[in-house]
């Protein structure tokens, strides 16, 4: 059963460009030639750098971070492409795969315990930090467009839920959401998930309780992980 459900994990909750294909590619950024604030005239901020390894580094979860019981376990990954004929659930269907247009991943970090939960903790940065805010601000837009839909996953329609959950607020910007995924009759995984900015890093928190009720947990495992990643990207 646990390999079973760490497949599903790394199929489905591996890092991924959200909102870069649908949900952001929308936004407008008026006033951006002129450099100047639409409505007070003074100078916008100025964009942040991209985080460094080093900083992405040191904002990576590790074991000796963790309550007790928690062990380092290899890393999931994933190349496939579900799709969807929904644009509105368009950014979820991005979220199944791992690989990120327009952004650096510096670190993947996966945990477990003896109860067979998982943890696993992603961090990478954009160019700039407009890019790691829509990322952020996108993801919010999705999950209240599109609550319910289907995926295609390798050929298999994989229905999916989705919704916002309550979540510590850490760092520049945060949304928080619980994915849903009925990877077959009867069988379904389901993950809170943490995402984090910080200048023009994010970090991405995906916990799969085991048994349900540690569902409790997420709060205090997903403020760990954003408060490092928070301190690293300042470093």
């Amino acid at each position: 059963m646990r390999s079973r459900m760490r497949r599903g994990v790394a199929a489905a909750f591996t890092v991924s460009a959200l909102c870069l294909t649908a949900a952001c590619g929308g936004s407008s950024d008026k006033g951006a030639d002129s450099g100047k604030a639409e409505d007070t005239g003074k100078e916008a901020p100025a964009a942040a750098a991209p985080l460094t390894a080093a900083q992405m580094k040191a904002g990576l979860l590790e074991v000796k971070d963790l309550p007790a019981g928690w062990k380092t376990e290899p890393a999931g990954s994933s190349d496939q492409v579900a799709k969807t004929d929904k644009p509105e659930c368009r950014p979820l269907a991005v979220l199944m795969t791992d690989k990120i247009a327009g952004a650096t991943l510096g670190g993947n970090q996966e945990f477990g315990d003896k109860n067979s939960s998982i943890l696993a903790h992603q961090v990478f940065t954009f160019q700039d930090s407009k890019g790691a805010e829509d990322f952020v601000t996108g993801i919010g837009t999705a999950v209240a467009a599109c609550a319910k839909g289907e995926m295609t996953m390798e050929g298999n329609k994989v229905p999916i839920t989705a919704q916002k959950v309550a979540a510590p607020q850490v760092g520049e910007g945060t949304e928080a959401l619980r994915l849903t995924m009925e990877m077959a009759p009867g069988i379904k995984i389901e993950a809170d998930i943490l995402v984090v900015r910080q200048g023009a890093g994010v970090a991405r928190v995906a916990y799969v309780p085991s048994p349900p009720s540690t569902h409790k947990d997420f709060d205090a495992l997903a403020k760990l992980a954003g408060d490092k990643f928070v301190k690293g990207a300042q470093s």
